[in-house]
């Protein structure tokens, strides 16, 4: 659906909103606004990567920028997707689908289109849209670091598979930020040889995008090795916790070989020596008793357990 937004005062620019690509809205970007096959599909591809692109026949600028999608059901970890911008003279427009419409959906208040209208020209208003793009950047790792504090006093007391899953899908989340981050600031160093003409404004808004940019990967960067530092530890502390029941199950096995051995050597239907009394089995467990503490103590000295 193609929607003109407005904004509370004139401006010289427009701003056309596409959500959800159709065929009937890609006929209509041809008809109105002579698009070509080849802008209509750059932006109606949903894997398209971070770059930016100008079309010399339409004087098109073409941007294309990840933002991170949080988890859903079917999905437990952050991913991110594509968001495009198409500037065409004074006229910029935003395509999105359902998963990232939470990015203009902010611009709706009347506040933030008062601020939106404060752009003087479309170069300025695209790098407003790009500045507040890249902050849900930091929004998404601030959340996955809550759940992993909270993941890690859990792990202190005691680990089980779940939070084991749910660390590992906190790994997986900032592996798909990084990456995304990396290819936005690539695609914004790039905008420095483009063929926009930035006005002083827009160029400050450009910088402030990249020092936002930046300090999103720095914080990815933290947090992942973090991450994967309390991941380390998990996995020794299951290891160590493993090896201790193994040593434990190993030591008893040993102390009860003990009756085993005597049981079944005094319990064979054939007369044997010394023991030829009624009572003797009285002895017996005793000497199984006395046997089993002395190995017990043995195995305490040489540090077995």
């Amino acid at each position: 659906m193609i929607r003109q937004q407005s904004f509370p005062v004139e401006t010289k620019y427009k701003w056309y909103d596409i959500s959800n690509l159709s065929e009937q809205d890609s006929i209509k970007l041809q008809d109105d606004f002579n698009f070509t096959p080849d802008i209509i599909s750059y932006i109606s591809d949903r894997h398209e990567r971070p770059h930016y692109d100008y079309d010399l026949h339409t004087r098109s600028h073409l941007l294309v920028y990840d933002v991170p999608i949080w988890p859903t059901n079917s999905i437990k970890h952050f991913t991110s997707h594509p968001i495009t911008f198409l500037v065409v003279g004074e006229n910029v427009f935003t395509f999105h689908t359902e998963s990232t419409s939470y990015v203009f959906d902010e611009f709706n208040d009347d506040r933030m289109r008062s601020r939106l209208s404060e752009a003087k020209d479309v170069t300025e208003l695209l790098m407003i849209f790009l500045l507040y793009a890249s902050q849900y950047f930091q929004r998404a790792v601030t959340q996955l670091d809550v759940e992993r504090n909270s993941l890690d006093q859990k792990l202190s007391d005691d680990i089980d598979n779940k939070d084991l899953v749910e660390l590992s899908n906190i790994e997986k989340s900032l592996v798909y930020l990084s990456s995304s981050i990396q290819t936005d600031l690539m695609m914004l160093h790039s905008l420095d040889h483009s063929k926009l003409e930035f006005t002083k404004a827009a160029r400050e808004r450009l910088d402030d995008v990249l020092i936002e940019s930046n300090q999103s990967a720095e914080m990815v960067t933290i947090s992942h090795q973090v991450t994967k530092t309390l991941s380390a530890t998990s996995n020794n502390m299951m290891n160590n916790n493993l090896n201790d029941t193994m040593k434990f199950l190993t030591v008893w096995s040993i102390v009860l070989t003990i009756p085993t051995i005597l049981t079944g050597f005094y319990g064979m239907n054939v007369k044997l020596p010394v023991l030829n009394n009624s009572f003797d089995w009285i002895a017996i467990i005793v000497l199984m008793v006395v046997l089993m503490i002395w190995l017990v103590i043995l195995m305490r000295r040489h540090h077995f357990f």
